[in-house]
């Protein structure tokens, strides 16, 4: 039976730079919503959630790293490359998430203000920067883009746990099959101690039964001797 290679850096890298890239396009479409906005609701959602499966895959990723490093997996040039993609994907993390919290206190902010505009507005008149209109047409057709990119972007949310699960299902059996092969090796182990044991046990048996014959030979020689110098 082949064994699974468990070094599978390269395909969890990848994972973790798709998921990445994801994560800043809805970042800047999440710029330019309103935050009372349900497609502004749906995005913020799907960035909270894919900063939190980056962040497990990263912390996978270190654990693939030291298993590499530990079993000499790689050359050492490779590992260290590795050292570093990883530790910039981390600062990278750290920036997406800082970025999410800035944008989030930032519009909170903004709108916030807005209110307050509006509360200084004379009766009858009204915001100039909501008089400002886009066209129509123009409005739904980027309104449909934006929902395309972010079911593209679910899709490639969906497919990253669905590797992850793939991965722990195959880890999962690649495990039960070692400890198959650790049973079947306990089990010739015993076989061959037996079969030792039972082959010793026989040569001993040898080893007495030609020590009581060469007795009984010595004493029919010296019978025989005796005879001889008797009678002749």
């Amino acid at each position: 039976m082949a064994l699974v290679d468990h070094d599978s850096w390269d395909i969890e890298y990848e994972g973790c730079e798709r998921l990445r890239h994801q994560l800043l396009v809805y970042l800047n479409q999440r710029q330019q919503l309103n935050q009372k906005a349900s497609s502004y609701v749906q995005l913020s959602s799907s960035i909270q959630t894919g900063i939190e499966q980056l962040a497990k895959d990263v912390k996978h990723l270190k654990v693939v790293l030291d298993n590499a490093i530990t079993w000499e997996t790689s050359p050492e040039e490779e590992l260290q490359q590795r050292r570093i993609d990883w530790d910039r994907l981390t600062s990278q993390l750290r920036e997406i998430r800082e970025k999410f919290a800035n944008s989030t206190r930032s519009n909170v902010l903004a709108t916030s203000g807005s209110a307050w505009q509006d509360q200084d507005l004379l009766p009858g008149q009204s915001n100039p920067s909501r008089n400002t209109a886009l066209d129509v047409e123009a409005l739904k057709q980027r309104k449909t883009e934006m929902l395309a990119q972010q079911n593209e972007g679910l899709e490639v949310l969906s497919a990253t746990l669905s590797r992850q699960r793939q991965l722990a299902t195959q880890l999962g059996n690649e495990v039960e099959d070692q400890n198959n092969i650790l049973d079947n090796l306990a089990n010739a182990m015993d076989r061959v101690e037996t079969g030792v044991q039972r082959e010793t046990q026989s040569i001993g048996q040898v080893n007495r039964r030609d020590s009581t014959w060469g007795y009984w030979l010595v004493i029919i020689a010296l019978f025989v001797a005796i005879i001889v110098v008797v009678f002749v």
